[in-house]
């Protein structure tokens, strides 16, 4: 049997689900606040800097306190079997690498910066994507293994290598509109989060992790 209260988790997962829909509406508003971009065209880096930058940057920080949540809720809510130690950690690199993603913009045609800050911004941008994606990946894979978690297990486990699969077609195939193909990666990676977080916050005071 689970020991420990779900309050935690309902708490956790209250504040990550408050993150990823503060995200959501931030970057939509920002983007359509700055008509000089093409969001078709432009990554969302570009908004990072100039007019309403700042409202940007707080929802990339509330997007990597979702991404930590949800990896120590995640341990603390499953069944012992279905935990892999190395996702949590993955979760928690990815929140660290978002918030120095927005903390270090790149460059934008409005926003020169030295190469030392892109350099910062391009890894931290990767690495935000790579860990978070793998982080997914992972716990999916083991989701079936609690009584909980079964029924979504599948829904998650596709979303999350539908996720991981857009991440290298957007990375490899340059003529892919680099605005559109970014923002797809990134609402199929919202889309796991939430649906994991929505889930978490429905984990009952007790399961039977045997059943």
């Amino acid at each position: 049997m689970r020991s420990h209260p779900p309050r935690f988790l309902r708490h956790a997962a209250g504040i990550a689900l408050a993150g990823l829909a503060w995200f959501v509406l931030v970057a939509v508003a920002v983007q359509g606040a700055r008509p000089e971009y093409d969001w078709w065209q432009a990554p969302l880096s570009f908004y990072l800097s100039g007019p309403n930058s700042l409202w940007l940057r707080t929802a990339y920080y509330g997007l990597a306190v979702a991404a930590v949540l949800l990896g120590v809720g995640l341990w603390r809510g499953l069944a012992p079997s279905a935990r892999y130690v190395l996702a949590p950690a993955l979760f928690v690199a990815g929140g660290v690498s978002l918030v120095v993603t927005a903390t270090w913009p790149g460059a934008s045609p409005d926003h020169a910066v030295g190469d030392l800050d892109a350099v910062v911004h391009g890894l931290s941008a990767i690495a935000s994507f790579l860990f978070v994606g793998v982080a997914m990946l992972l716990q999916s894979a083991s989701l079936h293994r609690d009584p909980h978690w079964r029924t979504i297990a599948p829904l998650l486990l596709a979303l999350a290598a539908l996720a991981f699969a857009a991440l290298w077609l957007h990375a490899l195939w340059r003529e892919l509109p680099r605005g559109g193909s970014q923002k797809m990666v990134i609402a199929l990676y919202l889309c796991w989060l939430f649906v994991a977080g929505w889930h978490l916050r429905r984990t009952p005071a007790a399961l039977d992790s045997g059943a």
